[in-house]
């Protein structure tokens, strides 16, 4: 008997660790706005940790109010995305600049050379998230850094009174598959059913009032905030606002 407790032990040790290695939980997390700096780029971290598929996930909320030129370099260990909150970021790289209106996106690869800067009145904001994959980087599968434009992206209508606009999906050095859209949703209704799948996802709220259904709990998070969801978790969003909900839904693996 006293074998067969050691055989099952020995068994499930590396499950144990496993599981051990991820700190982050699905969940709620709430959007809190930096202090901001003079001349720099002012950040708060919302969530940093292991999860599933990287072995350093880092999120900030991030503001810039001064329209200096600031130089910035992504390391050879991390990628990094950044949506712009609100107001308007010059990012310059690779020869070419950008001017990211709210709800642009820019996704950085490792060892990325770049500067924003802030352009038009009032501070910018935007979400950032740097990650590290737990397996080793492929450059060769990776591209380039590129540039997703707000109003670029087609707005695509659906039956349930809502639309999604798709901004892409393809591999990067850190993930075999990244996919990002945005997704409308008429209030009173659900994105689907709970539903599970193998890559984890980040919804990202830009307006109206949500709560997300994690297994058998209910969560809630404001504009700015966001939810973070497992690998294989169960989950569903729905709109339980008086109008339109309009979120980032961005999965990666």
């Amino acid at each position: 008997m006293q074998k067969l407790k050691t055989l099952l032990l020995l068994l499930l040790l590396p499950i144990t660790i496993l599981a051990q290695q991820d700190s982050v939980l699905s969940g709620a997390y709430k959007w809190k706005t930096a202090i901001p700096i003079i001349d720099k780029i002012s950040s708060s971290i919302l969530l940093e940790g292991t999860v599933h598929d990287f072995k350093w996930m880092q999120i900030t909320s991030n503001v810039i109010t001064s329209a200096k030129k600031i130089k910035q370099h992504v390391a050879a260990s991390y990628e990094q995305l950044i949506i712009v909150k609100s107001g308007s970021l010059k990012i310059s790289f690779n020869g070419f600049s950008y001017n990211l209106t709210a709800n642009s996106a820019v996704i950085l690869l490792p060892g990325q050379k770049y500067s924003i800067k802030k352009t038009g009145k009032g501070a910018v904001e935007f979400f950032a998230m740097k990650y590290s994959s737990k397996k080793q980087a492929d450059a060769k599968r990776g591209g380039k850094s590129f540039v997703k434009i707000w109003e670029g992206i087609p707005f695509k209508p659906n039956n349930n009174g809502g639309g999604r606009r798709d901004f892409f999906e393809q591999p990067t050095p850190m993930q075999k598959r990244f996919e990002m859209h945005v997704t409308t949703l008429k209030e009173g209704l659900k994105s689907h059913e709970p539903h599970t799948h193998r890559a984890e996802e980040i919804v990202w709220m830009l307006e109206g009032e949500t709560e997300m259904q994690l297994g058998n709990a209910i969560v809630k998070t404001a504009v700015g905030g966001f939810y973070y969801l497992g690998s294989n978790v169960s989950h569903a969003i729905k709109n339980i606002g008086t109008k339109a909900a309009t979120y980032f839904a961005f999965q990666f693996e």
